[in-house]
């Protein structure tokens, strides 16, 4: 092998194994995974680089639409704040577009060279998403055992935690389940749902606890129809029982306590202060504001006109609590900030992928994307530095892992 070879080949391995740790340390080392992410982003450079000659538009795909997402974000600050006395490079929207197009980077170099080292690209996916999702459940539970309240791994926030750790325990799921369907890897499956279903439920984070065991159960039907019945009736007999189990302890209380929260707001006019209540009036006052802005505008503007909103109407005063930094809302943050064409890209990114996690039977994007969206109804990802990078690198993965296997049975 030529020294130049030995570059590519070394700029290769270094990129790809700098994306799984990143991955592998979001939920036990936030300050690593970022550090490693960015590294993954220099030898990805320096690879795309030295081999601009064999440019592939074909490949473009993916890493077009998270540069067209980042794009849109960055664009978006800089129309907005240039000039303003607001103006902050730490806002956001700009460094989570900045760590978009990153990850465009990343994945136009991982994808159009990893076909070149294919069996040791595949080994380092799998075993990279094996350890990862075994690094978080372990300190998951160590968390638990050590009666913290609610699991919320180095994230310190309880909902984001969950909404990345059912996108990775998803992807391995779906990953081990579609390289093989021997019993014991079916088992191995319902083992995963088990132990992750724990933990999600151990965040206290409602929507992702209804939704979890949903979106299992619907990749399911769409990706394993072929294996029968029978094994449709395991995987939802194995959610009865864990429902069950966790019905009076956790989901239960749980679902009172919506219930309960959801009638305070009706009479309260959203006026009394509750984690539901005020998601029920940011998201009443923000479709207002968008009806009255419908192309956006900045941060600052936004709580102004939510202040004065709430002192003329004289109810939901709740949604200042958060209103400053986010909706809780993917959709709706983006469109009362960027407008209504930063949210139709949302949109696109969400159809795009969907689409061609469906076109290609890749079960483990399909179970990803479904987890953003079901994440992005009640609070806003693509924001958190920690989840938009894990985001990035799994949708990555998925991909690189598809293509993969679908080589490996052709050959």
């Amino acid at each position: 092998m030529s020294k130049a070879k030995q570059w590519r080949s070394a700029i290769y391995y270094l990129a790809l194994c700098a994306v799984v740790l990143s991955v592998m340390f979001t939920f036990i080392d936030e300050k690593t995974a970022k550090v490693t992410f960015y590294w993954a982003f220099y030898f990805s450079l320096a690879g795309v680089l030295g081999s601009v000659r064999t440019f592939n538009r074909q490949l473009l795909w993916l890493p077009g639409m998270l540069l067209l997402l980042g794009l849109s974000k960055v664009i978006w600050f800089y129309l907005a704040y240039t000039g303003s006395a607001d103006y902050s490079p730490y806002n956001d929207y700009l460094n989570a577009g900045k760590r978009m197009l990153i990850g465009g980077v990343i994945g136009y170099y991982l994808l159009a060279h990893f076909q070149t080292y294919a069996q040791q690209s595949l080994r380092l996916i799998r075993y990279g998403l094996i350890a990862a999702f075994v690094g978080a459940s372990l300190f998951g539970f160590w968390q638990y055992a050590g009666a913290m309240g609610r699991v919320e791994f180095a994230l310190d926030r309880a909902t984001i935690s969950a909404y990345g750790y059912a996108m990775l325990s998803a992807a391995l799921l779906f990953m081990l389940a579609s390289e093989s369907h021997r019993v014991s890897r079916l088992l191995i499956c319902l083992a995963i749902f088990a132990v992750s279903f724990f933990i999600i439920v151990q965040t206290g984070t409602r929507n992702m606890i209804a939704a979890y065991p949903l979106i299992i159960m619907l990749v399911g039907l769409f990706h394993f129809r072929h294996l029968g019945a029978k094994a449709m009736l395991w995987v939802l007999g194995a959610v009865v029982l864990l429902g069950a189990l966790s019905y009076k302890p956790v989901i239960e209380p749980r679902l009172d306590a919506t219930i309960a929260e959801y009638q305070l707001y009706n009479n309260a006019n959203g006026n009394q202060l509750g984690s539901l209540t005020s998601r029920l009036a940011m998201w009443r006052v923000g479709v207002a504001c968008l009806a009255e802005n419908p192309m956006g505008m900045r941060t600052e503007q936004r709580t102004a006109w939510f202040q004065h909103y709430v002192d003329t109407t004289h109810k939901d005063t709740t949604a200042m609590v958060y209103a400053p930094v986010h909706l809780h809302n993917e959709l709706l943050d983006s469109a009362t900030l960027q407008g209504i064409p930063g949210a139709l890209v949302v949109v696109l990114f969400y159809i795009v992928l969907l689409g061609w996690a469906l076109r290609n039977k890749n079960a483990p994007l399909f179970g990803i994307m479904l987890c953003i969206i079901v994440s992005g109804l009640t609070d806003v990802v693509f924001i958190s530095r920690e989840m938009t990078i894990c985001i990035v690198l799994i949708i990555i993965m998925s991909v690189m892992w598809q293509r993969l296997e679908a080589g490996k049975k052709r050959v």
